[in-house]
């Protein structure tokens, strides 16, 4: 149970790639608020579409966005097998974003991504059964974290072979004007994180809850 929720953590703590990422500035510019809002967005989307490790470094500010990746999920090579699983399928389409005020915008955006709920499912019975078919492998805590991400990456990418392996929602993002720079607010809600990595937050919650 210790590992499981060490690895849900870890998943968690990916998710919250999205708050590390700075905007672009406003600076002179002749569009409008609500289109520097909606590229701001699309410059975060885009990296994070395909699991481009090195553009979310830039948008972290030159950040490892990895920095603390052994302890949350073994090695940084687990962390960036858990990136790509989480948005390698990723996309979006960005709709006519909404100006609230001069600081905050609403963009519209239609994600697509993995069904996570059915990976999810997947990668926990299929960690459960490894843990129970040999009890051992739990001993060495760093290999058997380093496996389940293996694993987690290898539900995802079965899940996404599969007809009706994605999901598309529709979900909106705040924008705010922060320090001169558009960012996704700190009110996004959680369900649209949620839609936005396919599911993943809800099936992880099921899980946990079961606990």
């Amino acid at each position: 149970m210790k590992n499981k929720m060490k690895i849900i953590i870890g998943l968690l703590m990916a998710v919250m790639l999205v708050f590390t990422l700075v905007g672009c500035g406003g600076g002179a510019s002749k569009k409008t608020p609500a289109e520097e809002a909606a590229e701001s967005l699309d410059t975060m989307l885009s990296a994070l579409k395909g699991a481009n490790v090195e553009s979310l470094n830039e948008l972290a500010g030159g950040e490892d966005i990895f920095a603390d990746a052994e302890e949350a999920f073994g090695s940084k090579e687990s962390a960036d097998v858990v990136l790509k699983a989480m948005f390698g399928h990723f996309d979006y389409t960005i709709g006519t974003p909404e100006q609230v005020d001069d600081s905050n915008v609403n963009v519209p955006v239609s994600v697509t991504n993995v069904d996570m709920s059915k990976a999810v499912n997947a990668w926990i019975t299929d960690a459960m059964s490894l843990a129970m078919s040999d009890p051992s492998i739990t001993e060495d805590e760093k290999a058997f974290q380093t496996k389940l991400m293996g694993m987690f990456g290898e539900s995802v990418e079965k899940v996404a072979s599969e007809d009706g392996g994605t999901v598309t929602n529709d979900v909106v993002f705040p924008m705010t004007l922060k320090d001169g720079k558009w960012e996704v607010s700190e009110d996004v809600s959680e369900d649209t994180l949620d839609k936005l990595l396919g599911g993943m937050m809800t099936a992880i919650n099921g899980i946990s809850g079961g606990m």
